[in-house]
């Protein structure tokens, strides 16, 4: 007997002052899916907080660390991103420098770093230039049809890489000194 005609039964029999047939439906659980879930929601709540873990290390704090102070003004977010600590600790940590005589060769150090990380960044620039392929535009030419123009420009791969290579040269020979002046070599 499908549905409809268990359905046509019982109205019947409501109809005739007679108590219908009663359906008791029991719930058989499937423990196998749930005891799945419940791994599958563990291993999610570990990963979200390996991943609240690790952005901690990265987030600025209410307090600095060192003294406690309210860490609130965007020169507190650089130093906490550089040193993790505020801005009035490091202007301590340099007046204390100053009046040692280490803060010259702390700034000229600093100096010399940020040259050698910009001198890295030129020659990382300069391979990714020197690596390029043709250069390709697609411009499409009527917005009420599929058409699309294709622009192509040939590049001189000799000559690219001559200059390439040129500059290369100039900018290892550049962080070489400042390597030197750093005190030690850098190869890059």
């Amino acid at each position: 007997m499908n549905e409809h005609e268990r359905h046509v039964k019982v109205r019947e029999s409501i109809l005739r002052g007679e108590t219908p047939e009663k359906r008791i439906f029991i719930p058989i659980e499937d423990l196998e899916f749930k005891e799945g879930m419940r791994k599958k929601r563990e291993e999610d709540r570990k990963r979200s907080e390996e991943r609240l873990d690790m952005f901690k290390e990265f987030k600025m704090p209410w307090f600095c660390p060192k003294c406690d102070k309210v860490m609130k003004s965007s020169l507190d977010d650089k130093m906490w991103r550089l040193y993790r600590h505020c801005f009035d600790c490091q202007i301590k940590i340099e007046n204390k420098m100053r009046i040692d005589g280490t803060y010259d060769e702390y700034a000229q150090k600093k100096v010399l770093e940020n040259k050698k990380s910009w001198i890295k960044e030129q020659i990382q620039g300069i391979e990714e230039w020197k690596n390029q392929d043709d250069v390709v535009f697609y411009n499409q030419i009527n917005p009420d049809v599929d058409m699309v123009d294709e622009e192509r420009y040939k590049v001189d791969k000799e000559h690219i890489e001559q200059m390439a290579n040129e500059a290369l040269e100039e900018l290892n020979e550049m962080i070489e000194e400042v390597g030197l002046e750093l005190g030690n070599t850098i190869t890059s």
